[in-house]
């Protein structure tokens, strides 16, 4: 039987939410399928996965070609290297886990995650959205199968795509197994804060969490938001988050930007709680790592959050700041609640599984 092959292309890119679930999924791939193929272009970014996973680099001389003509080297090689690859090897089945593939390739199998990029398209940079839009629904109207990581995307990409349910399999994220912090492990800032994540990222909310956080009464408590964001993928028209701040309470408000997982697993597990008023996700994996850090989380109550999380988090409405305010008052306050959400929380991560995921993509006809 031909081995599966995997367009490894997110192995060039920082590991955010999406190539987190790529890297994990892959991990257990090559546990259960010894013999996958995985193949990437020569920019990689995350050398011990791609050593982990035995990664073949293929296309050298035209990425350098493109690279020197100042074009989307990643790009083209997904569309143009890495077809005609796998064309000289006999067309085998390749398994996309980031969003894109190769377009003119007959034998794919395309994760979609979420379709924020067709209701939000506000918040994305103008060639994004329209690359997107363009790109992955003639993607999975192609493809020999969807992938997807919550119904509820299953569902949007059915209503928005007219993609067939049957044609489209859900496969949820988990939690890295690796990502525990040590016991001895202490908090990294001297006062108490509550952990945010997705700072560029207009539709994770910071503006609303930032005005009803700088309500709060309490003179020690911090906010620590992380993560970055791509100008090339992101919008600068919804108001940024650092402008609800003044000089008065510029100090209550850290951004980390980009940090390793190491740090942030400690972030995690000292933080008095996650707060995560998404205004839509395809999963919402951010919270879930959380959790198995012993931290309670605060979600929105929209999209695919509820069907993660069930009555393990307490819930916001994202677009109303007294309620996130009153969500944020209520966590602080309330000990019992807090430890209740940590054990309850600790049980929702056992209900996902890297190892049942990549199963059921194998299991896919």
């Amino acid at each position: 039987m031909m081995p599966l092959f995997v367009n490894a292309r997110f192995l060039t890119q920082q590991v955010t939410g999406t190539q987190r679930f790529a890297v994990n999924i892959a991990r257990e791939l090559k546990r259960l399928r010894p013999e996958t193929i995985f193949l990437a272009p020569p920019a990689i970014m995350n050398q011990h996965a791609a050593s982990e996973l035995g990664v073949e680099i293929i296309g050298a001389r035209s990425y350098r070609l493109y690279q020197k003509l100042n074009l989307p080297a990643n790009l083209l090689w997904e569309q143009i290297d890495l077809p005609l690859h796998l064309a000289r090897r006999g067309r085998p089945r390749l398994l996309n886990l980031v969003n894109t593939a190769p377009y003119f390739y007959q034998n794919n199998l395309v994760t979609i995650h979420d379709l924020a990029f067709r209701l939000f398209p506000e918040f994305f940079s103008r060639q994004f959205a329209a690359l997107y839009n363009l790109l992955l629904p003639r993607l999975a109207r192609r493809a020999r199968q969807v992938i997807t990581v919550s119904r509820h995307s299953k569902q949007d990409i059915h209503s928005y795509f007219k993609i067939p349910p049957d044609k489209i399999t859900v496969v949820y994220n988990a939690v890295d197994p690796g990502q525990k912090a040590r016991d001895n492990d202490s908090s990294p800032y001297p006062w108490p804060y509550i952990l945010a994540a997705g700072a560029k990222d207009p539709r994770k909310n910071m503006a609303r969490l930032i005005a009803a956080f700088l309500e709060l009464s309490d003179s020690d408590l911090r906010l620590v938001i992380v993560g970055n964001g791509d100008h090339r993928v992101f919008s600068g028209s919804p108001p940024h988050a650092e402008n609800k701040l003044t000089d008065r309470n510029q100090d209550k408000v850290i951004f980390t930007g980009y940090i390793e997982d190491r740090q942030l697993t400690s972030l995690y597990s000292h933080a008095v709680c996650f707060c995560y008023p998404s205004l839509y996700e395809g999963f919402g994996l951010p919270p879930l790592e959380a959790q198995a850090q012993g931290c309670p989380v605060i979600v929105s109550n929209r999209a695919s959050l509820p069907e993660v999380f069930g009555d393990s988090a307490l819930y916001c409405d994202p677009e109303k700041i007294s309620d996130i305010n009153e969500k944020l008052r209520i966590i602080i306050m309330d000990e019992e609640l807090r430890s209740r959400l940590k054990q309850k929380g600790l049980g929702n991560c056992g209900r996902f599984s890297w190892r049942e995921s990549a199963e059921r993509i194998l299991a896919i006809e």
